[in-house]
């Protein structure tokens, strides 16, 4: 590897992820907690799916599909890690339900400090790659969480610190900010996956499909299972959480704490075909809520027409 690619792995990536996730923590007040205990059956309902529902997915798939190891592994990887920050931006795309899209994502960053290493061990125990790896896979716990807290708790503490403190700049800027945090973020996964491409591109054929199934199987089994009990606005919101993921993440853990490139392959792919299927959804709801309630109005005025 190039010293500019350790610099950009050891210290850029690690700095775009602080500040997405400071973003996050900027959306977050105590009013929020309060709410969500005066109203939890949406949260709740939300966090159970979204925890177990990619995760389960992965591992059925890791179970019963023989993969290249390093895709299996990159599976792992992503599926142990929490919902991405662009769920909010396709949850408010698709007139869903912002306050929860928000509350999800960041709760699940937060529970990744104790679920990921534990999600990340077990899906690699059922990926069963010892044999191609040349020995078996295991995460180091010390060197995941410390670089959990770091990129993840203490910038959520910080935005949150922010948005206390000073209210009305986070106000009229957290659009901005959150655009180009996230927009620096990816660029800087593509980055990556060019400057080293030869470990990046290791099963990539199998890793585009295999990352456009995983998005619909888990956004639609999270949309089946929350419309069961919450309405279709919460039910696609916790759809578009299940289905994202957190790449800036499941890249760091691959390049940073297990020190392999090709282990981020499938992350970097994810980013693609989750884009532009979440897209897809979130326009597809936005149109479905808009007809709704035109046919609602139709229904409203028809009496008074006659």
């Amino acid at each position: 590897m190039t010293g500019s690619f350790d610099i950009v792995q050891e210290l850029v990536l690690p700095a775009a992820l602080f500040a997405v996730m400071v973003t996050v923590g900027m959306e977050l007040t105590r009013k929020d907690f309060r709410d969500l205990a005066a109203a939890p059956k949406g949260f709740v309902a939300g966090s159970v799916i979204q925890l177990i529902t990619f995760p389960a997915i992965a591992i059925l798939v890791l179970w019963l599909v023989p993969l290249p190891a390093a895709t299996a592994v990159g599976l792992a990887i992503v599926a142990a890690c929490p919902s991405g920050g662009f769920s909010n931006v396709l949850t408010l795309l698709g007139r869903g339900d912002l306050a929860l899209s928000i509350s999800l994502t960041t709760m699940s960053s937060l529970a990744a400090v104790a679920t990921l290493p534990l999600l990340l061990s077990f899906a690699l125990s059922v990926a069963d790659v010892a044999a191609d790896m040349g020995g078996p896979v295991s995460v180091p716990l010390g060197p995941t969480l410390g670089q959990l807290f770091l990129v993840v708790l203490l910038p959520v503490a910080i935005g949150m610190w922010a948005r206390a403190t000073h209210p009305a700049w986070v106000q009229r800027n957290i659009d901005r900010v959150q655009q180009a945090a996230q927009i620096l973020l990816y660029g800087i996964v593509v980055l990556l996956a060019v400057q080293d491409w030869e470990p990046f591109s290791t099963g990539i054929e199998a890793s585009l499909p295999l990352a456009a199934a995983m998005f619909l199987l888990s956004a639609g089994a999270g949309y089946f299972f929350s419309s069961l009990v919450l309405p279709q606005a919460q039910a696609f919101t916790v759809a578009i959480e299940t289905g994202t993921r957190n790449v800036g993440l499941s890249t760091l853990v691959a390049l940073t704490v297990l020190d392999r490139a090709d282990w981020a392959a499938f992350g970097a792919v994810y980013i693609a075909p989750a884009s532009a299927l979440g897209f897809a959804a979130a326009l597809a709801h936005r149109r479905a809520r808009r007809l709704a309630r035109q046919r609602q109005l139709k229904k409203e005025r028809g009496p008074t027409a006659t």
